[in-house]
């Protein structure tokens, strides 16, 4: 049987692409584990816009708890510091359109191979949207660029569609045996990723105001610590058997999401590695000391909007011809928008957690 054949830009090959492009770029994407509705997921996706498919910014609101005293008996409330305002916080995420092509080299080119250039395109297509969205939200998350070469985004890339990237509001360092680096500047090779920093962030998730809320986990609640891949290796390496074992183990029989490919679990923080985590090479009193921006996450940590219907991305998909017919060109692009949550200038899910971060085949 032969292949079926779509004229360009046909609405037909448009039912068939689009949909396998989605679906090709959310397989791509690291952070869709991290994503859902719900309140308590990692990355919040907000569904206004898909309701709407108007507009380009949707407005969230934190409310904080009610704090202060009560009355007692029947003692008049009115007018008292028992009787309190609602206090709300706003945030909102922008989406704009992003879109990338891929283009023939002309058709005799095509007559050398036995390849099917719109199965080609749409591949190569869903893994750079894949890639570009978890780039994106490596940095947002962190509040920096970093110095990560294989990005697709220049060194003073600050953001996009109107969501500037904000400084961390809570920073845990790295830390030796019995001590801990206490700025940028103090860090130096040996505060490395260890069991005593990934308590400390925990201290400090529940000791924030607002508190940094866990993640839902059925009757429990997990933190997420995100690092970089030379983060885990010095962890491991400065941890004990004993204890890797039983890090390793604590993800057994585990079904949610966000333990899929885990490091393991320790004392409620599921531990994840990335290759793209964010890196900096400026770090102690020489600027000369490399290091990571690993990533303590709680609820809410950060945001993503899509617009015309969008459910956690929606593609478009064109096709035309230059060279007077001769090339295929192939465009796909999404209209969506992400960034860390803030709100008052604090940030409700993250904390940053910079420590040493040296290559271990360096």
């Amino acid at each position: 049987m032969g292949a079926t054949d779509f004229a360009l830009n046909s609405s037909l090959a448009r039912q068939v692409w689009e949909p396998g492009l989605a679906i090709e770029a959310e397989d791509q994407q690291y952070f869709r584990k991290f994503m859902g509705t719900g309140k308590n997921s990692v990355i919040k996706v907000q569904q206004d816009l898909k309701k709407t498919s108007a507009g380009e910014k949707i407005t969230v609101g934190l409310q904080m708890k009610l704090s202060g005293d009560g009355i007692e008996g029947d003692a008049d409330i009115e007018g008292t510091s028992a009787e309190e305002g609602l206090s709300h916080f706003p945030d909102a995420v922008y989406i704009d359109q992003r879109r990338k092509s891929t283009k023939s080299k002309g058709k005799m080119s095509e007559q050398r191979v036995p390849y099917n250039l719109r199965k080609m395109g749409r591949d190569a297509l869903g893994v750079w949207f894949g890639e570009d969205y978890d780039q994106q939200m490596m940095m947002y998350l962190a509040g920096a660029r970093g110095v990560n070469t294989n990005f697709h985004f220049p060194l003073t890339w600050t953001g996009r569609a109107n969501n500037a990237m904000t400084a961390p509001a809570y920073t845990v360092y790295g830390d030796t045996t019995g001590t801990k680096a206490s700025s940028k500047a103090d860090l130096a090779v040996g505060d490395i990723m260890t069991l005593n920093t990934i308590e400390r962030c925990t201290a400090k998730a529940e000791t924030t105001s607002p508190l940094i809320r866990p993640v839902s986990d059925g009757d429990s609640g997990q933190f997420v610590l995100l690092m970089h891949t030379f983060q885990a290796f010095s962890l491991r390496g400065a941890t004990s058997t004993n204890d890797w074992l039983d890090i390793h183990k604590n993800t057994d029989g585990q079904k949610s999401l966000v333990y899929r490919n885990a490091l393991g679990v320790w004392n409620g923080v599921i531990l994840h590695k990335h290759r793209n985590v964010i890196r900096f090479s400026d770090y102690g009193a020489g600027a000369d000391v490399g290091a990571a921006r690993a990533l303590f996450l709680g609820a809410h940590a950060g945001m993503a909007a899509w617009g015309k219907n969008g459910d956690f991305g929606r593609y478009s998909w064109n096709e035309e011809t230059d060279d007077r017919g001769n090339r295929l060109v192939i465009t796909a692009g999404s209209i969506y928008g992400i960034k860390k949550a803030t709100f008052n200038s604090l940030d409700p899910g993250v904390i940053a957690v910079d420590t040493a971060c040296i290559d271990p085949n360096a």
